[in-house]
């Protein structure tokens, strides 16, 4: 499957979110962008800067500073713009289309880990096997 057909299978189907909070683990950072309806005040406190620019705090770990392991994210209804818009299924369906060699360079790198590779496995066989775009739980 290519990127583009991987690509076009996301954007026909809307994403019903697993709630797996892959995405707020070993985060690099969310950026809160105004030009993207973010309201900085309501971060206040939570909130570093980088090159000028607000970005949510990330714990000693890497983790989202509002991500709680066993019951996720604590700031949910108020959750900025990259989090509400971000699209799993990219990072697992890439994974799909990445040539295998490819696929074992980065494995052998370390930068896959195992449950991303198993997860993304059956999550994919669920959304291309039966059409479903919900993810399965955990």
């Amino acid at each position: 499957m290519s990127m583009d057909e991987v690509e076009a299978l996301i954007l026909m189907n809307p994403l019903d979110c697993g709630s797996c909070s892959n995405c707020c683990q070993s985060s690099p950072g969310i950026y809160i962008l105004e030009e993207l309806d973010d309201d900085p005040s309501l971060y206040e406190g939570y909130l570093d800067y980088k090159d000028g620019q607000p970005i949510l705090k990330t714990k000693a770990n890497g983790d989202c500073i509002f991500l709680d392991r066993e019951n996720g994210c604590t700031a949910y209804d108020i959750r900025p713009n990259p989090c509400r818009s971000y699209d799993c299924r990219r990072d697992y369906m890439k994974w799909v289309a990445e040539p295998r060699a490819e696929r074992r360079a980065l494995l052998k790198r370390g930068f896959l880990k195992k449950h991303v590779q198993q997860e993304g496995r059956k999550r994919l066989k669920s959304i291309l096997s039966d059409g479903s775009t919900a993810l399965p739980s955990d």
